[in-house]
């Protein structure tokens, strides 16, 4: 299934429609709620029409104050909303299967957070590539419930009414939810949630009442990625012999640096999309993933990475690093996979989309224009855009596609910014023959070249992508860059 924008038409006309039928208690409280809208399918009228319709389901999030009221003072107004969601659908050719009301997380984008998410997703992270229990010795709804009351939260299986059900079900009965789960879990938000909250579910993972053994691995995996953030734990005190830790604020020793060299103070989102669901495996844009992630940790950048995202993990891993760029000088945004265009503009293919025509694009991937826009906002100094994602897709083929219309279409740069594709406008870039992209896998080769500016970076790449390619491949770049950047200058 696949998540429809929040601003999509379809919250916007039900919104103007229950106040032009005078619902006016039913519109005040939808206004106060956000609507994502999950693609299912698309229907085809019966007997050789034309006429579509879009078979989806719609999640209302409904802010914590009004949640665990909807079944009393809120029940006039949720019926209203459900009856005239299905009529307005209908009108503006939807087709609604089922409507779910969840609790609406808020993200104060003002409040300044000590811990970023790029060392709370590291920790995250090392924690599932070292396979090691976050909750140890404890069953996961019991260590959750010391932190969070799980018989208030709500349960994502509608065969239970709360938290602590529907994981006991899942992972203790079933075991049939990731091991990593509870890291991106709403519930419990743990990449954005209040810092203490953050910092009681560390601390609780090395208390002796969780861990018996494995506490010192995880204490250097905290205080590694927490240094920055000025904060470490610490053994405060013991109980029958056993440490017990808390957490303190640290001074970090400030180092010394030549006044005439800004440091630039740089983050990069680093996606690979590979095991496609509906257009087979492509071989490389995970090691291509990997080597950027690799070479710009080397370079100084702070790197959010992510692998085989489905839409809706997609669309979150952008905006969570759009707010996080807000801290930074330079934002860098790297994609490899597939890519497409429709009607001049640019998607990221996730690997769950399912692209029967180019209708469904706008829903099932992801516009370029939001990588765009949140570089725009942020106001970094230098945006970089890099995208290896015109490989030659197979849903492109089954369209029957004029070979002009495939690949990606030119865009314009914005201000301080630089996009630089793997190929020219409206052609399509090889996967490669080893163990990388024939483009990124000379790009990581050149990137750390010493005291060599951008332009010249792209140009010696281009270069000899077109030497390997014998000239079918034409690396290109759209540039509004006013001044030099370097990735390796001394």
């Amino acid at each position: 299934m696949f998540l429809i924008d929040k601003l999509e038409p379809m919250q916007i006309e039900l919104l103007q429609w229950l106040k032009d039928i005078g619902e006016n208690k039913a519109a005040n409280f939808f206004s106060e709620c956000r609507m994502d809208i999950v693609y299912v399918d698309t229907l085809f009228e019966i007997g050789g029409s034309e006429r579509e319709t879009l078979l989806v389901d719609c999640e209302i999030g409904v802010p914590g104050e009004y949640f665990f009221k909807l079944q009393s003072d809120y029940f006039s107004q949720v019926n209203v909303i459900e009856t005239q969601l299905s009529e307005v659908a209908t009108a503006i050719g939807f087709h609604v299967r089922n409507i779910k009301w969840i609790p609406k997380i808020e993200i104060d984008n003002n409040k300044k957070m000590t811990i970023s998410i790029v060392a709370r997703q590291a920790i995250f992270d090392e924690i599932t590539l070292n396979k090691i229990s976050w909750s140890g010795k404890l069953e996961e709804p019991n260590f959750l419930n010391r932190i969070f009351d799980l018989s208030k939260l709500p349960s994502h299986d509608s065969r239970y009414n709360n938290a602590y059900d529907d994981i006991h079900k899942h992972r203790i009965l079933n075991y049939d939810w990731e091991d990593d789960w509870v890291f991106t879990d709403r519930r419990f938000n743990l990449l954005h949630c209040d810092e203490e909250i953050f910092l009681s579910f560390l601390a609780l993972t090395i208390n002796p009442v969780s861990r018996n053994d494995g506490t010192n691995q995880l204490l250097e995996i905290y205080n590694r990625n927490l240094v920055h953030s000025g904060i470490e734990f610490y053994e405060k005190s013991k109980i029958a012999g056993k440490p017990i830790y808390g957490h303190r604020e640290v001074n970090s020793t400030p180092t010394v640096e030549n006044p005439a060299v800004k440091k630039l103070r740089k983050l990069a989102l680093v996606i690979g999309c590979s095991k496609y669901e509906y257009a087979g495996i492509l071989a490389n844009p995970l090691n291509d993933a990997s080597a950027m992630k690799q070479k710009l940790e080397e370079l100084g950048f702070d790197v959010m990475h992510l692998e085989n995202p489905n839409l809706k993990q997609m669309k979150t891993e952008i905006d969570d690093f759009g707010t996080e760029l807000e801290k930074y000088d330079v934002g860098l945004f790297y994609f490899a996979g597939h890519g497409v265009q429709v009607k001049g503009l640019n998607y990221l293919i996730p690997v769950d989309a399912n692209l029967k025509n180019e209708r469904t694009v706008e829903y099932d991937c992801v516009q370029v224009d939001r990588v765009l826009s949140h570089l725009e906002a942020a106001k970094t100094s230098v945006n970089l855009l890099i995208l290896d994602a015109c490989r030659n897709n197979p849903f492109e083929r089954s369209w029957g596609r004029d070979l002009s219309k495939r690949g990606l279409a030119v865009m314009e740069a914005p201000k301080g910014s630089l996009i630089a594709y793997s190929t020219s406008p409206g052609k399509t870039a090889s996967d490669g023959e080893g163990t990388n992209g024939l483009y990124t896998g000379i790009l990581v080769s050149e990137i750390t070249t010493m005291n060599v500016t951008i332009t010249q970076l792209f140009q010696r790449v281009r270069k000899s992508v077109m030497e390997k390619s014998k000239d079918e491949q034409i690396p290109w770049e759209s540039t509004s860059l006013t001044a030099d950047f370097y990735f390796n200058q001394k």
